[in-house]
């Protein structure tokens, strides 16, 4: 079932890309010795840190804080990261208040620190932090598990992330719901799709760890491209263990390469050794796994691909009109000069339109078209002398350069379509002002029931995502994902993730939910209580 807002919103706004290209090494000039891969771990103990920066190594040349202003060593330390560039002045001191809380979520950010300077994972899991967040449980368990098993145990990665086993029943009884096993004697993995089931996918334990790096596959930040509503949606589903098997059946693997196709989807795109095709505009991308950058690329195909297709029916329709309206003037009775002249017009547009079609197919068969459909401010084609118009995409909007993209990022889209195309068709339309059918959803026993994506109120006319309230990281005409879950005291809260950094968690009351959120796109995946009253009543 999904719960249809019908305005899951997208965006243009260029700001959701905090960091949107591949981190650089800095070169660190500052007299304090540039933080490496083994020093970073200073931040582990306090007395440690605080030597760190107040004597030992600092003490050789000291730092110039200025003036009389008290020597910040945590403001310091951010300040020489490798990745500091990257930050903005709010990133850096949002992730000084993390830094300086000493609880859990600072040892965590640390252990993330770590993981970015050894380049495992993109700076943007410390980028877009907020007053009412904390860090992903999926991110904090890939953590643990990386230091537990990998550091700790000295495992391989292989070993800790993609476990194997004797048979597929072992491997599904040592498993939990969403993760993924190997089993002896078989290539392919497989993932835990059930509470008793599971499936083999369509690619080996490698490509499976090229596309989803641990920590990596869930600290994807917004690339610079407005597809809020399809990062939200994809997020969504890959962290609710029962649809995740829906994210990985997009991939197969055919030797080295990767073949990408939605369920049902009319595109079916080849990106070799499993990365972008290299034409692609990485800027536009997801920072983070390649998972995530070809899913992207995928939808943004798929979309091109339809937009042909509502070409093909819009032509169509209209040679039918044309055909119609020509048969009427010609079986006039008296063929005077009205009829003669009705008839040359539909003849001419006629040809005109036939014209266009020949150009469109051209457009379409070219492997290297640069060519996009013009709309209107309703999503509906622009109608020229010969038909729907097409224009070179960087002459629509110059931050494109490929179609796909363009369709993809340039004007927003809807949560519900992507969640359609992935599979979760829809049963029912409710508007998202339903509250009775949204608490259902919101306050469901599981949790883990549904996957939820919410849109915030579009912006006013002019501008773009304007923020609304920083301490919750709410910007207008933003998608976000939604996770429920119960506190120590049983309340039901909400976890809600904003596409710039999917690592980082906000956390809010029901009121404050409805109070920021408007629209709600609601899939039921888990269907096991539903079908275990169904065989009772049977």
């Amino acid at each position: 079932m999904i719960i249809n807002a019908f305005s899951a919103i997208g965006t243009l706004n260029k700001t959701a890309s905090k960091i949107n290209e591949k981190t650089k090494a800095q070169t660190v000039t500052n007299p304090i010795a540039p933080i490496t891969n083994k020093n970073t771990e200073i931040l582990n103990d306090k007395g440690a840190f605080k030597s760190y920066f107040l004597g030992g190594m600092a003490s050789k040349q000291p730092v110039n804080f200025g003036g009389n202003k008290k020597p910040d060593p945590i403001k310091d330390y951010i300040n020489h990261l490798p990745f500091a560039a990257d930050l903005s002045p709010a990133d850096k001191r949002n992730l000084g208040n993390v830094l300086r809380k000493n609880d859990e979520e600072t040892d965590y950010m640390k252990k993330m620190i770590h993981l970015v300077c050894k380049d495992m994972v993109t700076p943007s899991a410390t980028a877009s932090l907020c007053k009412h967040g904390q860090m992903s449980d999926f991110a904090k368990q890939d953590i643990d598990t990386y230091y537990d098993k990998v550091k700790g145990q000295n495992m391989s990665v292989k070993d800790a992330f993609v476990p194997q086993h004797a048979s597929q029943k072992q491997g599904q009884d040592a498993a939990k719901v969403g993760d993924v096993f190997r089993v002896e004697g078989q290539e392919n993995i497989y993932i835990k799709s059930g509470d008793n089931s599971s499936k083999q996918l369509k690619m080996d334990a490698d490509m499976y760890l090229k596309l989803y790096p641990p920590v990596s596959r869930y600290a994807a930040c917004q690339g610079g491209t407005g597809d809020c509503y399809l990062l939200s949606s994809i997020n969504a589903i890959m962290e609710n263990p029962y649809s995740r098997a829906a994210i990985y059946d997009c991939f197969t693997q055919k030797g080295n390469d990767i073949v990408m196709k939605l369920p049902g989807g009319k595109a079916e795109v080849l990106c070799p050794e499993g990365k972008l095709p290299k034409n692609s505009d990485y800027s536009k991308y997801t920072d983070g796994p390649t998972g995530m950058k070809l899913l992207e690329h995928m939808y943004g195909v798929e979309l091109q691909e339809q937009k042909f297709e509502e070409y093909n029916d819009v032509v169509s329709k209209e040679f039918k009109k044309m055909e119609k309206d020509l048969a009427r003037w010609e079986n006039t009775p008296h063929q005077d000069n009205l009829a003669i002249k009705k008839q040359k017009e539909i003849k001419t547009r006629m040809e005109n339109w036939s014209k266009g079609k020949e150009e469109v197919e051209k457009a379409k068969n070219d492997p290297q078209n640069k060519k996009v459909f013009l709309t209107n401010d309703y999503g509906e084609f622009v109608i020229g002398k010969f038909g729907p118009m097409m224009e070179d995409v960087n002459k629509v909007d110059e931050e494109y350069h490929n179609p796909s993209d363009f369709y993809c990022g340039a004007y927003g889209g809807f949560a519900e379509y992507v969640l359609n195309d992935f599979g979760f068709k829809n049963q029912t339309y409710i508007t998202g002002k339903d509250d009775k059918q949204i608490d259902k959803a919101l306050f469901a026993e599981n949790p883990q029931d549904y996957i939820i994506a919410a849109g915030t109120p579009m912006a006013e006319e002019g501008e773009m995502e304007s923020p609304q309230e920083v301490s919750y990281s709410i910007y207008s005409s933003h998608e976000y994902k939604v996770i429920p879950f119960d506190d120590e005291n049983g309340n039901r809260m909400f976890k809600v993730t904003n596409p710039w950094n999917q690592s980082h968690q906000i956390v809010m009351d029901v009121d404050k939910l409805k109070e920021f959120f408007e629209d709600f796109n609601i899939v039921k995946v888990n269907n096991s209580e539903d079908q275990k009253q169904e065989k009772a009543v049977a």
